[in-house]
């Protein structure tokens, strides 16, 4: 198979600096807020974007080491195989998820819905239909 090549439009600003403490999806991220900071050739790409809309944000799971077919559901529930769930250690590290942006200020939106630590590249942001 063809080798694909992503490139960052920006990465994240998140108050996690380890899975151990990291909500497993945006559901359970409460009010926390985080930062997209996304690259300043990309602003005419972010002009539509509004305060109160939701987004999908694909992004890079750029600690993840390996994988396995089989993992614990949301970390400690019952095995489950993999591609029915959200685990960071993937054959290839992309997650997914759905934020509500707070306020855009320039290239910096600030939303809440974090489940990426802090650094997390990003790889595209996408409304939801």
């Amino acid at each position: 198979m063809e080798e694909i090549i992503f490139k960052p439009i920006g990465y994240i600003k998140s108050p996690y600096e380890d899975v151990k403490n990291m909500p497993k999806s945006p559901r359970e991220s409460g009010d926390m807020e985080a930062e997209m900071i996304i690259d300043e050739k990309y602003l005419e790409s972010m002009s539509s974007m509004k305060a109160g809309e939701e987004y999908m944000v694909l992004f890079y799971f750029h600690k993840s080491k390996g994988y396995e077919q089989r993992v614990p559901f949301r970390g400690d529930g019952p095995i489950t195989g993999l591609f029915s769930t959200h685990a960071p250690n993937r054959p290839n590290p992309i997650g997914v998820s759905t934020i509500r942006i707070n306020e855009i200020n320039g290239n910096v939106i600030k939303f809440s819905g974090v489940d990426m630590l802090n650094g997390t590249p990003v790889l595209d942001i996408k409304d939801i239909i």
